[in-house]
């Protein structure tokens, strides 16, 4: 299993987030207080022992159905890989917001990214 590290800054249901996907998945780590969201992913990263690593935002709530069980072949381990998240206020389901499983060397040593971590 990867590590997962749950980030937030000043949410609202940041405390209450993290409680519940502890309870569930009481490996989780939290990164806190770090500002900018490149900052936070790289300090996200740091506390990782695993190659590869899961963040969850602090909006988000994880489906009691989710498993942070998916473990990519060779040839994706170097890519990073997200989940669809729904849309409280509209229903609609995509990417933004969801679950990201990062290659933890590649978010170590990012100097620069795109519009966010998950495009170049």
């Amino acid at each position: 299993m990867y590590d997962i590290v749950f980030i937030s800054y000043n949410e609202d249901l940041a405390d209450h987030n993290y409680k519940t996907l502890c309870e569930r998945f009481p490996i989780a780590q939290r990164v806190k207080g770090v500002k900018g969201i490149h900052k936070a992913h790289i300090e996200a990263a740091e506390v990782s022992m695993t190659k590869m690593f899961w963040v969850v935002d602090a909006d988000a709530v994880i489906d009691k159905d989710f498993k942070f069980d998916y473990i990519p072949d060779v040839y994706d381990e170097e890519v990073v890989h997200v989940w669809a998240s729904k849309n409280p206020i509209n229903g609609l389901e995509y990417g933004y917001g969801g679950v990201k499983l990062f290659p933890t060397d590649m978010v170590r040593n990012a100097s620069t990214w795109g519009l966010d971590f998950t495009t170049d």
